[in-house]
């Protein structure tokens, strides 16, 4: 089905920042987009990609982070607005529809870390992080597609954020830098 047959009001990408690591011991949100509540837009996500580059070697003890999109039903805070860019500019992207990143600028972390309570068994999609077991050498470049191909609809009042999960320091470095990709076609029936 073509997006005018659904009116399609916007089919939106955004990119973040390179987001830096925030070694702590609770993991580090990294983006968030969300509808909002008592809006009559839907949004299909159609691409969610997470790319990273490791700077710090990690022993092959030491696990790297899981990189996992979460479907809340909860509005994100704090964390910085992410541009949203329009595939073709008759089109507007709704005022419902927020984005946000851990990040102000490329390499710097926003003044207030983006923060969202995440439900329990929400995950809908993850994998482990590349990690650098050597310094010595190539690493290939490494993409995760989060949707695998697939789709996800927010109604009002849903989200999908793209968490880090991690228990210590060492597995997300300050000096790792992550980058998350989102293409969504924002409609109403």
């Amino acid at each position: 089905m073509l997006p005018t047959e659904l009116g399609t009001q916007a089919i939106t990408r955004a990119s973040t920042f390179r987001i830096p690591g925030r070694a702590g011991i609770t993991g580090q949100p990294l983006f968030s987009i969300h509808n909002a509540t008592g809006t009559a837009t839907k949004v299909r996500i159609n691409k969610l990609y997470v790319d990273m580059t490791a700077t710090v070697v990690k022993a092959v003890t030491v696990l790297p982070p899981q990189v996992r999109a979460y479907k809340v039903t909860v509005l994100p805070t704090n964390g910085t607005a992410v541009t949203k860019v329009l595939a073709d500019s008759i089109y507007a992207s709704s005022s419902s529809v927020t984005v946000k990143q851990d990040a102000s600028a490329d390499g710097t972390s926003s003044g207030s870390a983006l923060t969202v309570t995440l439900p329990a068994e929400a995950v809908f999609s993850g994998e482990f992080a590349n990690r650098m077991i050597t310094a010595v050498g190539d690493t290939d470049s490494y993409i995760i597609d989060l949707l695998k191909g697939s789709q996800i609809v927010l109604n009002a009042l849903q989200g999908v954020v793209v968490m880090l999960d991690y228990l210590l320091a060492t597995q997300n470095a300050v000096t790792d830098m992550w980058l998350v990709t989102c293409e969504w076609s924002e409609f109403s029936l």
